[in-house]
């Protein structure tokens, strides 16, 4: 996505200017026409940037701007275009900033705030679950509570999410650790001890042979340039793949399969989605735009699939948990069960914020014990791979002491 300036005449004559964000020229154009504007010229913004500078909003974006917004709104004394201005000036990610800043001056000019983030233009910068609650504010006549609910389902998201960072991304610490150190041993230490051994002309055991030629393959340079470049090559093979449907489906679906990850997953994407959907029923949120947004919230195409399914049983009067019972592996009998109840007994907004909130507690315990049970299995591989070199390099020394004590 890039960022235009444009410049042009609304329908009563008054000049119009502002920046907008599209990824061409010409979606740019159509989106400042759909605001009522005559442009008279559109370029792109020159404003030097990094690469990073320019990202899509992040959750965390989404959750601080809402808490704000919420927060002016409901103190009763700032109307939506001034409190719409204090978030523009206050929010860090450049995108969203202009979105909420061409957000205020539609609604200067009268149009309602629902409306207007509902348009397709600013779908990069409010997602669903944002519009819905705005449109279910304004219908209730305050916005300001529904804000202030989504605000808080926000940094729930973004707890449980962060939890579930940390108990990956600490392991492939460790991994990556173990495997620089692993390398600057073969490639800078092993070749000193072994030029020794050359020198002394020791006859060298089958393990120490082994060590030797890994050694010089970790230290010939064109090695390691090709085991990068078959790396990289592996990495963006990978990108290609996930951004076709079939590759991001498929691979959605080998997670939910890895041991340890996949189940953590699992217990993550329901907690997720039972506190949403919760939430957005308790907001009076219609249950098929609800499952809609649900499917969404789950960011894995296998549960999106199941949702739309789900969805498509709610619009013709049918129970829904026939579809959660229909795929066990990723709906657990227990789950589906109290699912099943609760739709009997018209009891949902509460079933699923009860099994919201034990799931998030199921996936601190797993992110716990995947940290416990991963960090000693790669400090004694790592304790491993040190023994064998080590075993390596003085093995053929102590043969040829014993064989010089032996001669002596």
């Amino acid at each position: 996505m890039k960022t235009w300036n444009y410049k042009g005449f609304d329908a009563r004559g008054a000049e119009r200017k502002g920046k907008i964000v599209a990824a061409t020229e010409e979606e740019a154009q159509k989106m400042v026409t759909g605001m009522g504007v005559q442009v008279t010229s559109i370029t792109r913004n020159q404003d030097i940037t990094m690469p990073w500078e320019n990202r899509p909003p992040s959750l965390k974006d989404r959750a601080m701007f809402t808490q704000q917004f919420a927060q002016l709104l409901g103190s009763g004394s700032v109307a939506q275009s001034e409190a719409l201005g204090v978030a523009a000036r206050t929010t860090t990610n450049r995108q969203l900033r202009a979105a909420i800043e061409s957000v205020r001056k539609e609604v200067d000019e009268g149009h309602p705030l629902d409306e207007v983030v509902a348009r397709k233009q600013y779908s990069h910068a409010f997602d669903p679950v944002f519009v819905a609650f705005i449109k279910m504010g304004a219908e209730g006549g305050s916005i300001a509570p529904s804000l202030k609910e989504l605000s808080e389902m926000y940094k729930w998201q973004l707890r449980i999410a962060g939890m579930v960072k940390k108990g990956l991304t600490l392991p492939a610490i460790i991994m990556a650790a173990c495997f620089i150190v692993t390398y600057f041993i073969m490639a800078k230490v092993v070749p000193t001890f072994m030029g020794i051994l050359d020198g002394l002309k020791a006859e060298l055991p089958p393990l120490t042979k082994v060590v030797k030629s890994i050694s010089e393959l970790a230290s010939n340079p064109l090695v390691t340039l090709g085991v990068v470049g078959v790396i990289v090559g592996i990495v963006l093979l990978f990108r290609w793949y996930r951004s076709t449907p079939d590759g991001h489906y498929r691979i959605d679906e080998w997670i939910l399969r890895l041991p340890l990850v996949g189940p953590m997953t699992r217990t993550f994407i329901l907690a997720r989605v039972s506190r949403g959907l919760s939430v957005m029923l308790k907001n009076s949120i219609p249950l098929d735009d609800a499952l809609s947004i649900t499917a969404q919230l789950a960011a894995n195409d296998v549960y999106q699939k199941h949702f739309r399914e789900m969805r498509a049983q709610a619009i013709d009067g049918l129970p829904m948990f026939p579809v959660m019972a229909g795929h066990p592996k990723q709906f657990p009998e227990q789950y589906w069960l109290q699912f099943r109840a609760a739709e009997d007994k018209s009891k949902l907004k509460e079933t699923l914020n009860y099994l919201g909130e034990m799931y998030n507690d199921e996936v601190t315990t797993q992110v716990e014990g995947l940290t416990t049970a991963i960090e000693p299995i790669l400090i004694v591989f790592l304790g491993g791979v040190v023994g064998v070199i080590v075993v390596s390099v003085f093995l053929p020394m102590t043969t040829m002491m014993n064989s010089i004590g032996s001669g002596s």
